[in-house]
């Protein structure tokens, strides 16, 4: 029950734009970054007391600002981003669909080849669709 859920959340919230998911990937990139990063490192950024460091180096440069990439991180742990799990998801599902027929209710609504069975008939879209979707359909003649 809770996989499906996560399955749920994944497909109906992952296929927003990117600019409404960016905050859950900087989130997610914040706590890779905690749980995964270099913590020796973050510790010893801060520590710029007289006593630890000499005075050049108590000078904070652009590179003290800068955060630890969470590429490698990502690659090293075998972490699939927000926007790769969304991916990810969706083509197991087609995948299941296809090769499967696994959910029989997505299954049905697709016309299979009969030449190509991994390949489906797409019907052909309706010119009338832009004036059937249109507010302002009264005002635009019919071509």
């Amino acid at each position: 029950p809770i996989d499906q859920l996560y399955l749920f959340i994944i497909i109906y919230g992952g296929g927003v734009s990117n600019n409404r998911l960016d905050p859950l990937f900087k989130l997610q990139k914040k706590c890779v970054r905690l749980l995964f990063g270099d913590r020796e490192s973050f510790i010893d950024k801060f520590r710029t007391c007289a006593r630890t460091r000499s005075l050049q180096e108590q000078q904070l440069g652009s590179s003290f600002y800068e955060k630890e990439h969470t590429k490698p991180l990502f690659f090293k742990n075998c972490l699939l981003t927000v926007h790769s799990l969304y991916k990810y998801t969706c083509l197991l599902e087609m995948f299941k669909i296809v090769k499967l027929e696994d959910p029989d209710s997505l299954a049905s609504l697709f016309n299979r080849s009969q030449r190509k069975p991994n390949s489906f008939i797409i019907d052909r879209p309706s010119r009338n669709f832009i004036y059937q979707s249109s507010p302002y359909s009264a005002l635009i003649p019919l071509l």
